[in-house]
């Protein structure tokens, strides 16, 4: 739960430092860093990696902490995830509305329900991480994307464009759902509007890496890099010295990803099932694969990332989450409009009952794990609501 527990996990002490040396005036670093009394530096954090003098990830994030916690005090992590949260909810529910078609009645209620509580973003909101903040703002980029493809709107593409720029200050990671939003967009748009739909999705892109250069020339002027290899990377001093981190970065495959989405986002199997439902060459079919590139291209980031030396964490691949989502809901409306057409009849109606019920089944599971994942298990990994508990990820 965000507002209790002790909120000692690793990242979550560095940034949390990192918010006191700001209040200090020590600047955007680690350097001297103190967690209750003790220097982070030199003990269990490895100079090489946390001892610069700019720390690796861009200060967005750690700004909205340190003015919430300006404003609240110890609240103010908290809030900043409570914040992330209604920001991601309202702001799929936004997007939902534009890309999955119909959306109203059981599959309103069905999406909904799923965008409050699906797993790895309950997981990271439940904890003082900048995963949380960063999908918020990602998601809220989207449905201003969407919006402005709508309404074939110049200015609206470039208002979406800042605040993924925005996204991008407090990850960079942010960019890796940027392909899959192009994608998406191209698809959504009838044939006529697809060359408007390019022309949007280049200044939404553009802004955005123009706000994030910055970033890039503020680090290349202090530490020597614009993109340092150690940045997130554990080191090999932490690697060595750490078994947690030994076993996420080593031991774990770099693909364990593949494994561990479907259990834990117990719709997307079913959604794929669903997916043989629609019509080739509909608009709910070119939107379902233009949502799973959004997918692929954030694994193969975090995929590619575990490859050179990064731990492999499932809520590194937290920006699948809308994707997941919006999938189930293209999905679940394609079935639902089939069944609702009279000429639907006989194996192939029954067919279509079987996935509704396979649908609401994954929805259950999975809100379940939404659920049980902050409220009833406080690990800092995703432990499977029906698997045993030892199998952790």
């Amino acid at each position: 739960m965000v507002f209790g527990g002790a909120h000692l996990e690793g990242d979550e002490q560095v940034y949390r430092a990192l918010v006191a040396q700001l209040d200090a005036g020590h600047g955007y670093t680690l350097i001297g860093a103190t967690f209750r009394g003790v220097t982070l530096v030199g003990h269990g954090w490895p100079a090489d990696q946390y001892g610069r003098a700019l720390f690796f990830h861009p200060p967005g994030g750690i700004a909205l902490f340190w003015l919430l916690h300006r404003l609240a005090g110890e609240s103010g992590f908290a809030l900043a995830q409570i914040l992330s949260y209604a920001v991601f909810y309202f702001s799929l529910l936004a997007l939902a509305r534009r890309v999955v078609e119909p959306l109203r009645g059981p599959v309103f209620h069905a999406v909904a329900a799923l965008a409050a509580f699906t797993p790895i973003m309950t997981h990271v909101v439940s904890r003082y991480w900048l995963d949380g903040p960063m999908l918020a703002c990602t998601t809220l980029a989207a449905a201003l994307f969407a919006s402005a493809l709508e309404r074939r709107s110049v200015r609206g593409a470039l208002v979406a464009g800042l605040v993924m720029g925005a996204a991008s200050w407090i990850k960079t990671a942010a960019f890796a759902m940027l392909p899959g939003l192009l994608v998406l967009g191209w698809a959504m748009a009838e044939p006529a509007a697809r060359r408007t739909a390019l022309r949007l999705g280049l200044v939404f892109a553009a802004v955005a890496v123009a706000i994030q250069l910055p970033w890039e020339l503020w680090q290349w002027r202090v530490v020597g890099s614009a993109f340092p290899a150690w940045a997130g990377k554990p080191s090999p001093e932490l690697v060595a010295g750490n078994d947690y981190v030994y076993t996420l970065t080593v031991v774990r495959p770099a693909w364990v990803y593949l494994t561990l989405m479907p259990r834990a986002l117990w719709t997307l199997v079913p959604s794929l099932v669903c997916m043989s439902a629609t019509a080739p060459g509909s608009r709910a079919r070119r939107v379902g694969v233009a949502l799973l590139a959004w997918i692929a291209v954030v694994l193969a980031v975090v995929i590619g990332l575990g490859l050179i030396g990064y731990s492999k964490l499932l809520r590194y691949a937290v920006l699948v989450t809308p994707a997941t989502v919006l999938l189930f809901g293209v999905a679940v409306a394609a079935v639902a409009s089939r069944l609702a057409d009279p000429a639907a009849a006989g194996a192939g109606r029954a067919r279509l009952k079987w996935l509704v019920a396979l649908a609401a089944v994954g929805l259950l599971l999975e809100t379940a794990q939404g659920v049980f994942t902050p409220l009833l298990d406080h690990g800092d990994l995703i432990r499977p609501v029906v698997w045993p508990a030892a199998w952790l990820y």
